[in-house]
């Protein structure tokens, strides 16, 4: 999560990114629209990666940029078909191992090839919830194995397994009706659980009214709060692109 710095704003309202990282390219790469498939969900499992190599199934070309310039959902801005209408395969392979942050520099420049895509980056001021520490020590526990990170739910609401803070930020930004920021400052990974049945989606109502609300019970379950607050965020505009890409 990038909060844009309001010093540096001053000086430089607009940052353009670069269409192209230069000498940044797979070996072999093929881009083929998806014609079938279920839903992405909330987090793609359908990408793949391992060093040097990259595959995403069935995505939208949002997910894509998403994933190729670090982002968050609501730090896209472009079409509304790249959030859905239009899915796509990727796959392509780097001449040798490459961890992922050239990977992610690679598919930058695969997108803008064969998507013809221009964009920018500029700062934006949003309506926002910042997830806060509350008074005493946050009641989340260190992960102590290094098992796989999941997501549950349990009688007791759900719970989150060897997972960063920002798992349920990303949640919580799903189901409300405006982004949730870390700014609790936890770093690692973390076992904790919290009841979230007072939540809907995407603002709507929970399925259960009389639930308490998710604000009660994330100061209740992990002595943590949510500020209601504007940010200035920085967003990248994607100003053109193609539903079809460029041959392979």
């Amino acid at each position: 999560m990038r909060i844009v710095d309001l010093a540096f704003l001053a000086v430089m309202p607009a940052l353009l990114v670069a269409q192209t990282p230069v000498g940044v390219q797979f070996e072999v790469a093929s881009v083929r629209r998806a014609h079938d498939g279920p839903p992405p969900g909330d987090i793609p499992k359908n990408l793949d990666t391992s060093p040097g190599h990259l595959a995403m199934r069935n995505i939208p070309l949002r997910h894509a940029i998403v994933w190729a310039y670090d982002l968050k959902d609501f730090q896209v801005s472009g079409p509304e078909w790249i959030k859905g209408d239009e899915r796509y395969d990727i796959m392509a392979k780097a001449a040798r191992p490459v961890p992922e942050s050239q990977v992610r520099l690679m598919l930058q420049a695969l997108l803008t090839d064969r998507f013809q895509m221009k964009l920018h980056r500029e700062p934006k001021e949003l309506s926002v919830y910042v997830l806060e520490r509350g008074k005493g020590a946050p009641t989340v526990k260190e992960a102590a194995d290094g098992g796989a990170a999941t997501v549950a739910n349990t009688p007791a609401g759900v719970s989150f397994h060897n997972q960063p803070i920002s798992r349920l930020t990303f949640m919580l930004t799903r189901r409300l009706d405006r982004p949730v920021l870390d700014g609790t400052g936890l770093a690692g990974v973390y076992d904790f659980t919290v009841d979230l049945s007072g939540l809907g989606f995407g603002g709507r109502p929970p399925a259960d009214p009389s639930a308490p609300s998710v604000f009660t019970m994330v100061q209740r379950n992990l002595n943590l709060k949510l500020e209601a607050r504007k940010e200035l965020i920085d967003i990248v505009v994607i100003d053109s692109a193609r539903k079809i890409p460029s041959d392979n």
